[in-house]
């Protein structure tokens, strides 16, 4: 049930919020933060696979959930490891056509090689590896 939120007296900012107040349920509470770190998890974990570029040996993990749609997390180390992404951002283009984010052509090449190989798999599988579903 989603319930009014009084007017805050510091900012007086108000609105409606859409989760149930379990602030005096520790119990609720506590399976409510349980199942918040597991969506996390899943959402940003789930399905992904670490995969090197063949080019700059950069480590990403990668996850496939179609045929058109592939999800990429970089972390520092690939970034600073990347010669692609380092020269499109000092060429003033930090987005390439149809990318989130900057994208390296030669990752991209990486991550098709790795689906070509089984390493990735090519979309999200029927049963979820997980355990979420």
């Amino acid at each position: 049930m989603t319930r009014a939120v009084e007017r805050d007296e510091t900012t007086g900012a108000r609105g409606w919020a859409k989760a149930p107040d379990v602030h005096d349920d520790p119990e609720r509470s506590a399976a409510v933060r349980a199942a918040t770190r597991r969506d996390r998890d899943h959402y940003l974990r789930g399905g992904m696979r670490e995969i090197e570029c063949r080019s700059c040996h950069a480590c990403v993990m990668v996850k496939k959930t179609s045929a058109f749609h592939t999800s990429v997390q970089w972390n520092a180390a690939a970034r600073a490891r990347c010669n692609e992404l380092e020269r499109d951002q000092s060429s003033g283009n930090p987005l390439l056509p149809g990318a989130m984010m900057p994208t390296c052509p030669r990752l991209s090449a990486s991550i098709d090689h790795g689906v070509a190989e089984g390493i990735i798999p090519r979309e999200s599988p029927d049963e979820d590896p997980d355990g979420y579903w």
